[in-house]
């Protein structure tokens, strides 16, 4: 079946953040859905307006819809594209796999997207491709799952997927936090995964006091940028957070006062690590703990700004060399070629990792006249991220001796 076209996250996305009306569009692609042309594509589409637009649950039902007949969609599909890259994606919200499109907007390369299903066993193509990426959430319940199915999928095609571990990388915080409890000059917070039974149980204090004194950060396993995310003061707070919440379990987690001492304000980072090597994403400074690049509003404080292209422009000999025994540790124990940290320096001067994903957003979508230190810096990481792509490609198609193959095998 070939794959059926659609506009793609990126575009869409990059039109919602200029301020365009994304109404007139999903009306347009609701009238072709009609016609029958690539229905499916269409769906795949409207489900990321929906979500653009705030209805998560609208969306992922448009691409339930889509899935029932259609795994593979195609992006940016141009004639004799240089590169044919296969995307292994999980079937998720708009935030769930690595934002490939976003890494690959000005390079001659067309996207082919397979939505895998780890529960059916049902026989597929595999369109001609060059070369493999595994976009799926390492964080994932289904995370060991998708990567073996992905690993049966590509072995006997001799493909190369970058971005798949050759063992099972957990990136969930506790996980993380464990992984790197004694590594000198790199501090995470210590954490805890708690079933809402044992928050709301009488030994709860006792199971909390393995993470210090209050007050702990809480926030609802499998979230992301802030969602549910509170600093908890108390055990009636605690009681009161999870009284509003309905998640089943939860993560817990000391509080690590990060702000600067000279000015009492919040700096964290967003640092890419393409093929081993760290790259500055972006850098938030705000007066609040609960930082993040939206809430810092960073285009509204020009001596924010202007220190943030200072920590960017001096980034390789002043961040990632300060770091770099931190950096280190964790390109060697995190067993991917492409993922990101949001990160901090607490005041002894230790890199202070809170996150690290394969799905961290990163884009070129900044206005040029407001952030006109951004845009070099992430072209360094689109071409890293190609030159990443280029060295994986099959042997006979970097050398254009012949074209790649359709495979066959289960999905």
């Amino acid at each position: 079946m070939e794959p059926q076209e659609r506009i793609g996250l990126a575009s869409l996305t990059k039109m919602a953040f200029d301020g365009v009306d994304l109404q007139p569009l999903r009306n347009e692609l609701l009238s072709k859905v009609f016609t029958g042309k690539d229905a499916d594509g269409i769906f795949m589409d409207l489900s990321v307006i929906d979500q653009l637009q705030g209805n998560r649950a609208a969306g992922l039902a448009w691409q339930e819809e889509a899935l029932k007949r259609h795994r593979i969609f195609s992006t940016k599909k141009t004639d004799g594209a240089r590169t044919k890259l296969l995307v292994f994606a999980e079937p998720s919200h708009i935030g769930g796999n690595t934002p490939i499109e976003f890494l690959l907007q000005d390079a001659d390369v067309e996207i082919l997207t397979y939505y895998l299903n780890v529960d059916s066993n049902e026989q597929i193509d595999l369109p001609a491709h060059d070369v493999a990426f595994c976009a799926a959430p390492a964080d994932s319940d289904k995370a060991q799952a998708f990567q073996e199915k992905v690993r049966a999928l590509t072995a006997a095609a001799g493909t190369k997927v970058v971005n798949l571990p050759d063992g099972q990388v957990d990136l969930e915080r506790d996980s993380l936090e464990a992984m790197f409890a004694d590594k000198a000059g790199l501090t995470l917070p210590k954490t805890q995964r708690f079933d809402r039974w044992e928050l709301e149980g009488a030994a709860a204090e006792d199971a909390l006091a393995a993470l210090g004194d209050y007050p702990y950060v809480v926030r609802p396993v499998g979230s992301h940028a802030g969602e549910g995310l509170v600093l908890i003061e108390s055990r009636d707070a605690l009681s009161d957070y999870l009284f509003e919440r309905n998640e089943a379990a939860f993560f817990v987690s000391e509080f690590i006062r990060y702000a600067t001492p000279e000015d009492g304000f919040y700096r964290k980072y967003r640092v890419i690590f393409v093929d081993g090597q760290p790259y500055p994403c972006h850098m938030a400074i705000a007066d609040q703990w609960d930082l993040w690049y939206l809430n810092a509003r960073m285009e509204e404080f020009a001596e924010k700004r202007a220190e943030e292209a200072a920590w960017m422009d001096s980034f390789d000999r002043r961040f990632a060399t300060r770091h770099e025994d931190g950096f280190g540790a964790l390109t060697e124990a995190i067993d991917l070629d492409y993922f990101g940290v949001d990160c901090a320096e607490d005041p002894e001067g230790n890199l202070v990792v809170f996150e690290a994903d394969n799905a961290l957003i990163v884009h070129d979508m900044d206005d040029e006249d407001v952030f006109p230190y951004k845009s070099k810096h992430m072209k360094r990481i689109f071409e890293a991220f190609e030159a990443l792509l280029d060295k994986n490609r099959r042997a006979e198609t970097s050398q254009e001796t012949t074209e790649p193959t359709p495979t066959r095998r289960l999905s």
